[in-house]
């Protein structure tokens, strides 16, 4: 069946409301009428079979015909602090990072940062959750993630504090490595993963970070770009804490709850 989203305010007892982008898809694209049957999730863990009872301009109502929770739902939650790349790697790091199991990115302003977003940051942060939200429905993920407002990186810091692992890829480290620091945190749930931008952290503030409870760690013998470590990271965290640990799961698929 199509798969789509709906907000958790447009499900409404035993129907559901598709407006706006989401409506248009299902009418102008794949001609959905009544009578026919699709599958919305609602960002937030639930999944709605439906079939359609209505139709009207930039709407499609739904009768619910079966709930149930998501699959898509891994039992370790991964927050990526990403230093603002230029251009549209951003966009790339999202969606890569969607589909690896992120469930919030914090996009952060470092030392160098070269990217100046102005005016821009409140319509880039939109367009980013509207990415998350895109690749969570191809990647069938039950919840979207959150893409939080860009801040500094000490105000992001403070926003993963408490979390059970702050690890800091950098380029500088070259003698813990990354498996090692899983192996021995196995029961970790609430990850967080700091990567920098083009040129990487400054030293100091590698040090602050360090001060603030992260772990430096490296990722092999290999230097990533700034839009490709924070997914080889995600990759290698839900494989260690999550995958490796179910001996029977099937090979690249998410576990549930």
């Amino acid at each position: 069946m199509r798969r789509f989203f709906v907000h958790p305010e447009h499900v409404r007892g035993r129907e559901l409301l598709l407006v706006g982008e989401e409506a248009r898809h299902a009418l102008d694209v794949l001609r959905l009428g009544s009578g026919d049957r699709a599958l919305a999730f609602d960002g937030v863990g639930r999944e709605y079979v439906f079939e359609v009872t209505s139709t009207g301009p930039q709407v499609l109502a739904g009768r619910i015909i079966e709930v149930r929770e998501g699959k898509g739902i891994l039992p370790l939650s991964l927050t990526l602090v990403q230093g603002i790349p230029k251009g549209r790697k951003m966009d790339l790091i999202v969606r890569m990072g969607t589909e690896a199991g992120v469930d919030t990115f914090i996009p952060v302003v470092t030392r160098r940062t070269v990217v100046r977003l102005g005016e821009k940051v409140p319509f880039k942060v939109q367009r980013w959750q509207r990415i998350a939200k895109e690749a969570a429905k191809q990647s069938q993920r039950a919840t979207v993630p959150s893409v939080h407002g860009v801040c500094t990186l000490e105000e992001a810091l403070g926003l993963v504090e408490g979390s059970d692992l702050i690890l800091m890829p950098w380029e500088g480290e070259r003698e813990r490595m990354l498996g090692e620091v899983l192996a021995r945190n196995r029961q970790a749930r609430r990850v967080a993963i700091l990567i920098g931008p083009e040129g990487g952290f400054d030293p100091e503030e590698v040090q602050e970070a360090v001060r603030r409870g992260a772990t430096v760690v490296s990722l092999g013998p290999l230097v990533y770009r700034t839009e490709t470590a924070g997914v080889v990271a995600a990759a290698m965290i839900v494989y260690e804490l999550v995958l490796r640990q179910v001996p029977d799961s099937p090979a690249g698929s998410m576990i549930p709850k």
